[in-house]
C-alpha cells in the first residue's frame, strides 16, 4: 500500500488504497517520441505536445479504467466504496478532501511513467440541502461555467455575476471580464485545477499527464488538458466550449480541425440531459435544483452512446449520474448484441450554444 499525500491540504490524512490495472498493449496510442510527438496543424506542421503515451479512446478496456477513476474521485479516502480499477495503478495523492472545493486523485501506473488526474463532479444541492462539503462550491462553479448569461436563467433567478442586461440580452464583454477575474479567485475549479497540474508535473516531471472526471470534474479536465497540452476523457460532462471561450482559452470561430486535434475525448450518452444540454427550462430537474444548465456543445471529440436508440432510454437526470453512466460504458457490447463496443468519437459540427440570447 502505498503512502498518499495530499495537495490544497493543510495536513496529510492516512494512508489510502491502492489501485491497480495491467497496462495492455492496446491501452496506449504512441504519438512518436521526443520533440517530433505531437499533432499536425492545417499546413502539416506539427506543434510539439507535452506528451508520448495518449489513452485509446478505441480500447473498452481504457475507456472502462479511466470511468473507473473518475468513479472513484467521489469517494472520500476514509470511507468504503472504492471501485477497482486493476493491476498496477497506485493512488498516490489526495487533492482537496481538506477543503470544501475542488477534489480528486492523482493516479499513478506502477512504473510512473503516467500519472492521471482524477476530478470529482457535482455533489448536488438540492433545494438547500444535501451536496456535502463541496456542494455550495461546485454548483457556483456549474452556474458560471455552464450558464449562457451568470445563471440568470430567468427574472426569478438571482444570478452569479451582474452582466445580465434584461430580456434575453447579455453583456459580452463583462461576460469576459468576471470569467478572466475568475481565475484569480480561490473558488475557481479551473483556476485551482491549474496548481494540481502544476504540482502533479513537479511531483512526477518525467511522465505523461492524463486527466479524467465525471460531469463538472470532467469539464474541469478538459479545460486543463486543453490548456496544458494533456489527454484528457471525460464522463457526462456538460458542454464546455462556451466557458474555454469566455477565458479565451479557444477561439469563437472554432472548426472542426480545431476541435478535433484537441487531445479530449468526451464520453456521454443520449438519455443523459446535461451531457445533451436539454436539462433547462422551467420544467426540467436542473432548472428546480437552481442549476443553470444551458450549454450542449463540448472541446475536442464527442463520443457519444446512443442509449435512446439502442436501450429505448428517455432522457431523465438520472441518467447523468456515474453510476447509471459507467454499467453503459462496461456494457455496451452486450447492451448492442455486439454491434459496438465503444462509441465513434467524433467533433460536434455545427454546434451552437445560447442562440437565443443576445450579446451587445
Amino acid at each position: 500500500m502505498a503512502q498518499v499525500n495530499s495537495l490544497l491540504a493543510a495536513e496529510s490524512p492516512s494512508p489510502g488504497s491502492t489501485f491497480e490495472h495491467t497496462v495492455s498493449d492496446t491501452f496506449f496510442v504512441m504519438d512518436g517520441e521526443g520533440d517530433e510527438a505531437g499533432s499536425k496543424d492545417s499546413n502539416n506542421n506539427i506543434f510539439p505536445l507535452p506528451w508520448k503515451r495518449v489513452p485509446n479512446a478505441a480500447d473498452h478496456a481504457t475507456v472502462v479504467s479511466m470511468v473507473r477513476m473518475a468513479l472513484d474521485c467521489y469517494v472520500d479516502p476514509k470511507r468504503q466504496g472504492w471501485v477497482d480499477i486493476g493491476d498496477n495503478w497506485d493512488v498516490s495523492t489526495e487533492i482537496g478532501w481538506l477543503e470544501a472545493g475542488l477534489r480528486g486523485y492523482i493516479f499513478t501506473s506502477e512504473d510512473q511513467k503516467t500519472v492521471v488526474i482524477g476530478i470529482k463532479g457535482t455533489s448536488l444541492k438540492l433545494f438547500g440541502t444535501g451536496g456535502g462539503p463541496t456542494g455550495n462550491n461546485d454548483k457556483l462553479n456549474d452556474n458560471k461555467m455552464f450558464s449562457c448569461c451568470c445563471g440568470k436563467v430567468d427574472r426569478t433567478w438571482w444570478g452569479v455575476c451582474g452582466c445580465y442586461m434584461g430580456g434575453s440580452n447579455c453583456n459580452q464583454q463583462c461576460l469576459i471580464d468576471d470569467a478572466k477575474k475568475d481565475l484569480d479567485e480561490s473558488e475557481s475549479y479551473y483556476a485551482i485545477g491549474l496548481k494540481v497540474v502544476e504540482a502533479a508535473k513537479a511531483l512526477y516531471p518525467h511522465a505523461s499527464i492524463w486527466l479524467t472526471g465525471h460531469s463538472l470534474g470532467g469539464s474541469v479536465a478538459s479545460l486543463l488538458g486543453i490548456t496544458k497540452g494533456y489527454p484528457v476523457f471525460t464522463y457526462s460532462s456538460p458542454g464546455d466550449v462556451r466557458y474555454g471561450q469566455k477565458i479565451g482559452l479557444v477561439k469563437s470561430n472554432l472548426q472542426e480541425s480545431d476541435l478535433k486535434k484537441m487531445p479530449v475525448w468526451q464520453f456521454g450518452h443520449t438519455g443523459d440531459p446535461i451531457y445533451m444540454g436539454t436539462c433547462n427550462g422551467a420544467t426540467s430537474t436542473c432548472y428546480s435544483a437552481g442549476y443553470a444548465m444551458e450549454t450542449k456543445c463540448h472541446l475536442g471529440n464527442a463520443c457519444i452512446y446512443d442509449t435512446v436508440t439502442e436501450l429505448g432510454w428517455h432522457q431523465n437526470i438520472n441518467g447523468h449520474t456515474i453510476f447509471k453512466f459507467i454499467g453503459v460504458v462496461e456494457n455496451w457490447y452486450n447492451m448492442t448484441k455486439g454491434r459496438e463496443t465503444v462509441p465513434q468519437c467524433q467533433p460536434q459540427t455545427d454546434c451552437h450554444d445560447c442562440t437565443q440570447w443576445q450579446y451587445v
